[in-house]
């Protein structure tokens, strides 16, 4: 069976913090994994089913987890459910997740955390109201409210390192770091401390998952795409460069990669709310 997508749009008063609700359900035979790539958002995922099992890079033993929070990675998360998932997932930016989360998010880098340990009572509550809630749209306006009024008590974010990030991701990852840094009158040290605390990464290794998210986009959208011509588009020295750092933050070849983002999108079937 397929999995159903449900997107919904979030409040205007939080654009700069979420960038997407979606609600997910899918019955199938047995288990199912999904590989999830190195991306510069922070998904929070609201359970609504018996849970999931998460695993990270250089983890030993996976976690059996409800509902979470994950960090910014740099590498693949393998996520699998039993047969049967029904959860609403919510992506904020890495400084909207700073605002919204209140911890340093160097404390979320490649793992992920039960959302209570994260998020307390407001997280439990969350939870418990959008279980509740009988529609996505009515799930989606729900955390629209409880995610307004917690950013009004939130304490601002560095607004030198959003700026920076903004520069990271609208150049594809090509910014040059040492030119952030001077531009900031900073520090290397100093930018990644800031980008530690309020992103999770150092700077230079979150432009390279910028770069990579590129890639996945475009693959995405062209999955046809020609290697050389990705290679060029996406800010790789060569074919070679962005065979290698696939394999390093994916743990797959090229190849690998074209085809799980076509059978991501074959089996995906996505509706609004």
């Amino acid at each position: 069976m397929s999995a159903t997508f449900t997107a919904g749009t979030p409040h205007p008063a939080l654009r700069g913090v979420v960038l997407r609700y979606e609600g997910y359900s899918e019955r199938t035979a047995g288990p199912v994994t999904f590989r999830e790539l190195p991306a510069t958002f922070v998904p929070i995922i609201l359970d609504l089913d018996p849970g999931w099992t998460v695993l990270h890079r250089g983890q030993v033993e996976p976690l059996r987890l409800g509902s979470f929070v994950a960090g910014v990675t740099e590498g693949p998360v393998l996520v699998r459910h039993d047969g049967s998932a029904r959860c609403l997932q919510v992506d904020l930016t890495p400084h909207g997740a700073r605002r919204l989360l209140g911890v340093p998010m160097s404390e979320l880098a490649n793992r992920s955390a039960p959302i209570d340990a994260v998020l307390g009572s407001f997280g439990r509550d969350l939870v418990q109201r959008v279980g509740e809630a009988p529609t996505w749209p009515m799930r989606f306006t729900l955390v629209d409210s409880a995610f307004r009024a917690r950013l009004g008590e939130a304490a601002p974010v560095d607004p030198e390192v959003s700026w920076s990030f903004g520069r990271l991701v609208a150049s594809g990852g090509a910014t040059v770091i040492g030119e952030l840094a001077d531009e900031l009158g900073w520090s290397h040290r100093r930018l990644i401390a800031r980008y530690r605390d309020t992103v999770g990464l150092p700077p230079k290794l979150v432009a390279r998952i910028v770069r990579f998210e590129r890639l996945t986009a475009r693959l995405t959208a062209d999955p046809a795409l020609d290697w050389a011509a990705a290679a060029t588009a996406c800010g790789y020295f060569d074919q070679a460069h962005l065979a290698r750092e696939v394999r390093e933050l994916a743990d797959i070849t090229p190849t690998e990669l074209r085809a799980s983002t076509v059978n991501f999108v074959q089996d995906g079937a996505v509706s609004p709310a």
